[in-house]
């Protein structure tokens, strides 16, 4: 009886040892802090992260999606007809060093999903 019950207690060690030794299927969620990237231009842009390791994505403080392109500056980004996220030919900049004619461009190219978001929770 005491080695029957040795060999489940030892049994059960090796069963919960082997659980906790496999890597978690759950992603680890971005930093929720703003983070401060220097374009290779100089400027400065800060933008979030949203996601985890397996899916993720930038976006600027006020809520356009960014991309960094093959020259490492992050430009604003829209969906192609595949559902791929494409960088366009606007550098990002922070909301308050965009020039009226950007602003334009973006408004009408680029979707803002925190807009979108906050307009359906108003409705």
């Amino acid at each position: 009886m005491k080695r029957t019950s040795f060999l489940l207690t030892l049994l059960l060690v090796a069963i919960f040892t082997f659980a906790q030794s496999q890597p978690s299927r759950r992603g680890v969620p971005a930093t929720p802090h703003p983070i401060e990237y220097v374009q290779p231009n100089g400027d400065t842009l800060v933008f979030r992260l949203i996601g985890d390791e397996h899916f993720h994505y930038r976006m600027t403080l006020d809520g356009y999606l960014i991309k960094q392109n093959k020259k490492g500056y992050y430009c604003y980004a829209k969906y192609n007809k595949k559902g791929e996220t494409v960088c366009t030919c606007r550098k990002a900049h922070n909301a308050e060093k965009r020039s009226k004619c950007e602003q334009r461009y973006i408004e009408k190219n680029i979707p803002n999903k925190i807009k979108e978001r906050e307009q359906n929770n108003q409705d």
